[in-house]
């Protein structure tokens, strides 16, 4: 169960940390272009809607990333603990 555990979180942190640099590409290129073309509402979309999603991704990424710290490789012989 841990191993799945530890590859599901690893996954999940990896997938999650690619949408959050993707998202914050989104919303520069997006700022960018409105800018450019001096359309305040698509910037205020880029800036408040969009940013708030990628922020909520970059939470999860963030979550993930730390529980999988603290699931262990495997059992306790793993941990260098174990008496011989």
């Amino acid at each position: 169960m841990r191993t799945f555990l530890r590859l599901f979180l690893l996954g999940a942190t990896r997938v999650l940390l690619i949408a959050f640099l993707l998202g914050g590409l989104t919303v520069v290129a997006g700022q960018t272009a409105a800018l450019a073309l001096g359309d305040r509402d698509l910037m205020e979309l880029f800036g408040t809607d969009v940013t708030e999603v990628v922020c909520v991704v970059a939470g999860g990424a963030g979550i993930c990333s730390f529980l999988h710290s603290y699931v262990r490789e495997g059992g306790p012989a793993h941990d260098g603990d174990a008496v011989a």
